[in-house]
């Protein structure tokens, strides 16, 4: 599998002319993280893990957070408010504790089809600690504007 271990492999914006407006989860909750960095298909997402995000006494925090965090980053990759989630294959490489701070790496693999693999990556200063490839589907429309449900009634 590829990894992203270089900022140079993902090709964030340099000038202004590049910038890239963030068109989906612009009201995001902060439990997501914090979108840091967005280009054309690729963004990067800073997660500070809090206590709230604890599954134990111990201090391991909660995979659900780890995973929805990496979605947030791949969705922002896509960047298209028509896209949704319809799959993923995800590893959590090693135990998160409260006050680790993840880095999340996310690089579409195409930008032209209409179902995409977003690779993400989230490391702990140098050590990977999650991967996941995300797949994604792209609507014309909204998903819920398309209408698939009502059929035509017979004469």
């Amino acid at each position: 599998m590829d990894t992203l271990n270089s900022p140079e492999e993902i090709d964030l914006p340099k000038t202004q002319e590049e910038f890239v407006p963030q068109r989906v989860y612009t009201d995001a909750d902060p439990a997501f993280g914090e979108l840091k960095e967005l280009g054309k298909g690729v963004a990067k997402v800073w997660l500070v893990t809090t206590k709230a995000m604890a599954s134990d006494s111990m201090g391991l925090v909660h995979a659900g957070f780890i995973f929805s965090s990496a979605n947030f980053s791949a969705m922002c990759a896509i960047n298209d408010p028509n896209a949704i989630l319809i799959g993923a294959d995800s590893k959590f490489l090693a135990p998160i504790e409260v006050g680790n701070e993840i880095e999340f790496r996310a690089r579409a693999l195409q930008n032209d089809t209409k179902k995409r693999e977003v690779k993400v990556e989230g490391y702990v200063l140098d050590i990977k600690v999650f991967d996941a490839m995300f797949y994604v589907a792209m609507f014309d429309h909204h998903i819920f504007k398309l209408r698939i449900t009502e059929r035509k009634k017979p004469s």
